[in-house]
């Protein structure tokens, strides 16, 4: 009776114990590279000081405020279409994005915020 409720062992081939080792150095390697990657970028935050990390910042959120105010109807999935549209279009052309940069400045400068309060009819 003990005999028919033990079951019988099978023995894994050499080439299924390989793959085992290769998948299982696989998710090591991959592991290793996440861990690598989180350390790197932790590194870099600490690298960075403050005052660019809030330039940064401040020029993100100017950038998004003239964007917004430029297009206001635009959601922002269509933002990224039109920035991927252009870059597709201008490719490695050098002379197309110095000009691309020019007028971007001019864009800036014109949708740059005014100085002062907003009537309260705006609010």
């Amino acid at each position: 009776m003990e005999a028919e409720t033990m079951k019988k062992r099978r023995r894994r081939s050499a080439e299924e114990r390989l793959l085992e080792l290769e998948e299982k150095q696989r998710q090591t390697e991959s592991k290793l590279r996440e861990q690598l990657a989180k350390l790197e970028q932790q590194k870099r935050s600490l690298q960075e000081s403050p005052r660019i990390r809030r330039e940064r910042e401040m020029q993100r959120r100017a950038l998004m405020e003239r964007v917004s105010r430029m297009v206001p109807e635009w959601e922002p999935t269509q933002i990224l279409a039109a920035i991927a549209e252009v870059r597709d279009r201008v490719g490695e052309h050098g002379d197309l994005l110095k000009e691309l940069a020019q007028r971007g400045e001019a864009l800036m400068e014109t949708f740059k915020p005014r100085r002062g309060r907003r009537p309260r009819a705006a609010l």
